[in-house]
């Protein structure tokens, strides 16, 4: 029997309704867009951090990634318009948006500005921010105050401002500088709506949320994201080949279907790689096949 016959039949209509939208905003029996993934595999730009833009984009073009996360060691903070507009040309020759800039560390209001005028004449739509300011022992920790001045510059640059979450395990991550999505949240929950996330998939999951739930609970400050899988799961910085890691991507992608998340969530594997180059195929492929699934 192929698909088309199995299909008209009694166990393929009953099939199709078991398989149907779990979306609560979704009463349907069968296969319905609300199911089909609207957002991009993409690539943090922090993974081709010892390579060149040549080689980072022809890498990129060969593995049929088309959005990057810009880092400043591909685009000088201090880029001249010719250099951008090069910049620019180059990415679009390999099929690459530059949809978005950082992670990047800011503590002033001068900082942010700038920061903001890179991002805007980049043409991206997206900041990756960490706002922040030193405490006694001059170490970076969050700040609100940061976080206002951020809110403040999101309308007026027309740009979505994603704070990315470090880790609340101190061996492992940095729990004074946003360390999780729920407590990133209290200090910007009402602020502009601009205001939002980065989301680390790999740190939530070290930290004991369930990502699938977080992306729920968060969906409309959800902005950006970093995707890989660990061998540790109480170490979010314990990059390996997606396929063999601990995180069941499965309910996390499925999450992401039902919420309809647009945006991107780049790969990033800078700690693992180019000393395992064949992990940024292998976790592409693996991504892209539970996207597939899903």
């Amino acid at each position: 029997m192929d698909r088309r016959d199995f299909l008209k039949t009694g166990a393929g209509a009953l099939l199709l309704a078991a398989a149907g939208c779990s979306s609560a905003r979704c009463g349907a029996s069968k296969a319905c867009a609300c199911r089909k993934p609207k957002f991009h595999i993409a690539m943090a730009g922090y993974t081709y951090n010892k390579f060149s833009l040549d080689e980072t984009l022809a890498a990129l073009e060969k593995y049929d990634v088309h959005y990057l996360c810009v880092k400043n060691f591909h685009l000088p903070f201090d880029a001249t318009p010719a250099q951008i507009a090069e910049f620019k040309r180059k990415c679009a020759d390999h099929g690459v948006t530059p949809y978005g800039t950082g992670p990047i560390t800011m503590s002033t209001p001068d900082e942010a500005k700038k920061y903001f005028d890179y991002t805007a004449a980049l043409g991206a739509g997206i900041l990756v921010g960490v706002p922040g300011e030193k405490g006694a022992d001059g170490k970076m920790q969050s700040s609100r105050r940061m976080c206002e001045v951020c809110s403040e510059l999101c309308p007026k640059y027309g740009i979505k401002f994603a704070i990315h979450n470090h880790g609340a395990n101190p061996k492992t991550g940095n729990p004074r500088l946003y360390p999780t999505v729920p407590a990133t949240y209290e200090y910007i929950k009402d602020l502009d709506p601009a205001m939002g996330f980065c989301m680390d998939v790999a740190y939530t999951f070290a930290d004991g949320f369930d990502p699938a739930a977080i992306v729920r609970q968060y969906a409309a400050r959800i902005f950006d994201g970093h995707l890989r899988n660990i061998s540790d799961g109480g170490n979010g910085s314990s990059g390996t080949v997606a396929h063999q890691g601990v995180i069941n991507y499965l309910p996390f992608f499925r999450a992401l279907v039902e919420v309809g998340y647009d945006g991107c969530f780049g790969l990033e594997l800078a700690n693992s790689f180019p000393k395992n180059p064949e992990w940024i195929p292998e976790s592409l492929g693996y991504f892209r096949g539970l996207v597939a699934a899903v």
